[in-house]
This record gives C-alpha cells, structure tokens and sequence, in this order.
C-alpha cells in the first residue's frame, strides 16, 4: 500500500467512524484498524484526532463540490440554480445512506468545534459556500433577485434555515424527511430576495431630494468626519446639485444635526408602536429581537450553546428540548393572528418558517459571536437587515417592507 492509498484509506474510516460516533467517542485505534494500518502512521499525516476530523469533512466536501457541479448541468438561470442547491441538500437529508449521510454528520460534528473555523479545512467548507454566494451575485446582476440584500447575509439565512430543516430530521425526528418543504422553503426563501416591479405606493414613497441628501451626509460624515467633509462631495454623493442642500438645511452643521434629529423621531414613533400595537409584524420584530439578546446578553450561554448544545444529537431528546419547542410558541401565535388580519400568507408553514426564523439567527450568531470577526456596530445593521428579510418572507406583499 503506497503513502497516497494509507492516507485515503485513514481519512475513509475516520470519516464512517467520525459520522457514527462522534469525534468524542471515537478513537484513534478504532479507525487505524478499520483503515487497516498501526496508529503511528495516523499521526504521519495528522496532528491529532481533531486535525483528522476536520479533513475528513473536507474530503467529503470536496465531494459535494463534484456532486453540485454535475446536478448543475442543464440548469439555466440563478432562480433554477437556487432551487437545484436548496434541493441538493435536502436531498442528502432524505437520502441517509453512503456519502451523503456521512457528510451531513461530519458537518454538524465540524461545526460545533469552535477550532474548526480557524483551521486550514474551513476554506473547503467556504469554497461550498461561495457557490452559493455566486448565485445569489448572478442574480443581482440578472435583475432576477433584489440588489439591495447583502449577499452574505442571506447566505447565513438560507444555510442556517437549510440547518435547522436538517435538525427537524435527523436529531429532532419531527419529520421523516425534507424534501416534501421543498416548495415551501422555496416560496419563503424567493420572497425575501426577489425582484419585484415597483408598485404606485412606492412610487409615493420614494426618498425626498432631502432625504437623499441626509443618507448622503450621514455616509459622508461616517467617512471623513464632520470637519473634513464639504457639502460639494455630499451633493455628489446624493446625486443632487450643491445648491439643493440649501434649499433644505441652512449649512452643513444644520444638516448634521438634523440626521440625530430625524433618527430620534423615527426611534420614538417605532416605540410608541411597539408598546400599543397588536400588528402581527411589529409582535414578530420584537420577537426577533428578543430572540437576538438571548444571544448577545449572555457570552457564556452563547459559546455553551453552540459548541455543545445545538447540533449535538442527544440535546434533542432530552426534557430540554420540549422546553425549547414551548419557547417559541408565540411564534406560532404571532403569525396565527398575521394570517387572520390578511398581512401574512394564507398557506404559510408555521414549522418550517420557524426553521427559517432559528437557523437564521444561528448561523449569523456564529459568525458574529462565536467566529468574532465583526464589530458590534455592523452586527446590529446586518441584525436590521435580516429583520427585514425574514418579514418579507411572511408578508402577502413583501414590497411593504
């Protein structure tokens, strides 16, 4: 047996062995007897158990990369290319054999490892992922999804929702398969991201030259600051002459302090609404919220829940579990009461939105809390954006938003 062959063999049995036991309860010796070598030469061509771990997921998403590219064949356009995706890993949900069962457990077991996303194998997994970046790009550009969502965003969104759908399936036994949501993830997905022709109320409430004018400041000050920035480069920013900016503010100090102003207002007018509303979408952005400072209050919670908790198989048949479930009932009653006041679609899933709603949020906790690479700052814009989405996905006309 040549090096080449041992260390196929060596990444072959841990990933069986890996995908049935876990990286906890497997052992070195178990998968050198099973790749049939001593367990010296397993440390040959990996640092330890968790280094082994960690290729023997990227081998397998390497295989997923060929699978993609092959069902991709024939497929036109970034809507078909969406669903083929979406459908693919349903599909290894439903299809628990072989490499796709294996992929789908060394995946979960990669990711509740927090040294995983420091690691050489992340940028396989990234690789995967850019696919899905890419489509989402294409669309844009095709005019066929909409150019203001942030790409990465909904990236997390639709992997965190494809997650939880996983979850449902195959820790959680709530259903037996996945495959049949398909449409229904689809629908929920497609109203959040596409292109929709402008209807006359938006052609009302299109941006004022003064608004214009404000969001160009506010960028511009962001930059420069207030000192090194003239209203020559705001005015261009806008897309507006100099002299408009006079007809609505008095200088640039006026319209400086006229973007604290207008926010304060609008922050006021939103809590107002919140404490005496019984709108469904404003209950269910305040759940959102609620649901986001589960995550940001409390770091020790968060890295425990995460590393340990969430995609760990056994969490999902513990009394733990049905105490989660009874957490989010409001949610169920929120868009209850949204279908009855005609604001939310009649044929909304209320399980699978509640998917889309948890695996969002979590896959964006990751990246924001537990990778860490993002400011607080920008965490509560990308929070802002994914309010939004995740309303457009319930709304009967998602164009409000």
């Amino acid at each position: 047996m040549n090096k080449n062959n041992k260390k196929e063999m060596i990444l072959k049995a841990a990933q069986e062995i890996f995908s049935e036991k876990g990286l906890r309860d497997a052992t070195i010796t178990e998968i050198a007897k099973k790749a049939g070598v001593v367990d010296s030469i397993i440390y040959h061509y990996f640092k330890n158990k968790e280094d082994l771990l960690y290729w023997a997921l990227a081998g397998q998403i390497e295989i997923a990369l060929e699978e993609l590219t092959f069902h991709f064949e024939g497929i036109m356009g970034p809507v078909s290319k969406l669903g083929k995706m979406i459908w693919f890993h349903l599909y290894m949900n439903d299809f628990n054999k072989g490499n796709a069962r294996i992929r789908k457990n060394l995946l979960f077991e990669c990711r509740s490892n927090k040294d995983f996303y420091t690691h050489e194998c992340i940028k396989t997994l990234q690789k995967y992922t850019r696919v899905l970046v890419d489509i989402l790009r294409l669309g844009i550009d095709q005019n066929y999804f909409r150019n203001d969502i942030n790409v990465f965003l909904v990236r997390d969104i639709i992997f965190g929702f494809l997650d939880e759908e996983s979850l449902a399936c195959l820790s959680a036994g709530e259903i037996s398969e996945t495959l049949p949501d398909f449409e229904a993830i689809m629908d929920l997905v497609l109203n959040m991201i596409e292109a929709r022709g402008q209807t006359q109320s938006q052609a009302a409430e299109k941006p004022s030259k003064a608004d214009l004018v404000q969001e160009a400041a506010k960028a511009v000050f962001a930059e420069k600051g207030f000192n090194k920035s003239t209203t020559i480069e705001i005015a261009n920013r806008a897309g507006v002459a100099e002299g408009t900016i006079y007809e609505h503010y008095k200088n640039k100090q006026d319209l400086l302090f006229s973007i604290p102003r207008q926010k304060f207002q609008s922050y006021r007018k939103q809590m107002e609404a919140a404490l005496r509303s019984e709108d469904p979408l404003i209950q269910l952005r305040q759940m959102m919220w609620n649901h986001f400072l589960i995550f940001a209050s409390d770091s020790r919670f968060l890295l425990v829940y995460f590393n340990d908790v969430k995609l760990n198989k056994q969490f999902y048949t513990t009394e733990s579990y049905p105490q989660y479930l009874r957490y989010l009932d409001p949610l169920y009653d929120i868009l209850e009461q949204g279908k009855q006041k005609g604001l939310f679609k009649q044929n909304l899933d209320n399980r699978i939105y509640r998917n889309l709603f948890v695996g969002a949020f979590s896959h964006m906790a990751i990246r924001w809390f537990v990778q860490g690479n993002h400011s607080p700052l920008m965490v509560m814009e990308e929070f802002t954006q994914a309010c939004d989405l995740l309303c457009c996905a319930v709304l009967i006309h998602p164009q409000c938003i």
